[in-house]
């Protein structure tokens, strides 16, 4: 991330330095050119005018005009070649020295976060543990019961949010995943068959056209990616609907669809949606529907790790499709 943006503030400088070093050029040019092309026709007119028996031998000074434009143009093309060069080495010292302590925050904020979700692991664990130990003793009042079971669920938000956390700060750390070849059509089902009985309770109907493909790949982030947008569809569609999801092989790619009819999305926060924490304001105002907005930017993160590419289109109150593009196996 951090070297795009270097090479992006280089060019900058080396822009702004371009393009001041020709309009330098341009006014040097111009200022040359036209006093000299003053004064020689000033010398020309008074020779011309003191001796005006000779004034065929005296030729105008047009080829000496020009002669000198051109050793001046190719001065200052010479100046400007080494003006740039000169700022693009100057610049990019210049813009990793400006960086570096964005730079440096920023590896400490992941650092953080990976930390901190690390160690929020271990008492997310022990209080599920004595949350479902609790649920199990005898005697325990139904308003009792109701509150365990939602302490619960808030665990299970609370450690996913952390997992998500800790994966989105590995892909920072510039911990790439293992590739190998896999079948990413069986993959896919194995992803709508975890997901099957959560779409049942949403009476949505998951639909799916799968094609056997193979992809380079790591199993279970691959999972992890199609699971999370396969349950954002459940999620966020209207009841009784249905979920598509198609995967085919287009040239040399693996092309995964998931189409729902939900809620959508507005085109204003369309290319917000990727942000850490960032949530449609509609989607966050969806009854029973819960979320930290981490899902998207750790499937957007995961799809960059296999060289892939994420497409979403979306019409508020009409559904959301997302095409997600990955390299095949060779």
């Amino acid at each position: 991330m951090f070297k795009s943006a270097t090479v992006k503030l280089t060019l900058w400088y080396v822009l702004l330095a371009a393009t001041l070093c020709l309009a330098y050029s341009v006014v040097v040019y111009h200022l040359s050119t036209e006093e000299l092309d003053e004064a020689l026709n000033r010398q020309y007119s008074s020779l011309i005018s003191t001796d005006d028996h000779d004034n065929d031998n005296v030729p105008p000074p047009y080829a000496a005009i020009q002669e000198h434009s051109k050793h001046l143009l190719g001065e200052l093309v010479w100046f400007n070649i080494t003006v740039i060069a000169g700022s693009s080495v100057f610049g990019y010292f210049l813009a990793r020295r400006t960086l570096r302590p964005i730079e440096q925050a920023h590896t400490a904020q992941i650092r953080f976060t990976a930390e901190a979700s690390h160690e929020l692991r271990t008492p997310l664990a022990a209080i599920r543990a004595d949350t479902e130990v609790a649920l199990m003793e005898k005697g325990l009042t139904a308003k009792a019961r109701r509150t365990l079971e939602g302490n619960l669920q808030d665990i299970g938000r609370l450690e996913q949010l952390t997992t998500n956390l800790l994966d989105i700060a590995r892909y920072h750390n510039g911990s790439a995943p293992k590739l190998g070849v896999l079948d990413f059509d069986e993959l896919t089902r194995q992803a709508i068959k975890q997901l099957t009985h959560k779409a049942d309770e949403k009476h949505i109907t998951l639909k799916s056209t799968i094609k056997p493909v193979q992809v380079m790949g790591d199993q279970r982030t691959l999972e992890q990616l199609v699971i999370i947008f396969i349950d954002n569809a459940i999620k966020y569609s209207h009841e009784n609907t249905t979920v598509t999801v198609s995967l085919k092989a287009d040239m040399a790619h693996a092309v995964l669809t998931i189409k729902d009819k939900g809620v959508g999305i507005p085109a204003d926060d369309i290319p917000h949606i990727f942000e850490h924490f960032y949530r449609s304001q509609n989607t966050s105002r969806t009854k029973h529907v819960s979320g930290y907005g981490l899902g998207l930017p750790l499937a957007q993160e995961i799809i960059r790790a296999h060289g892939g590419q994420a497409e979403i289109e979306s019409r508020e109150n009409h559904g959301t499709t997302v095409t997600v593009t990955l390299p095949t196996a060779p």
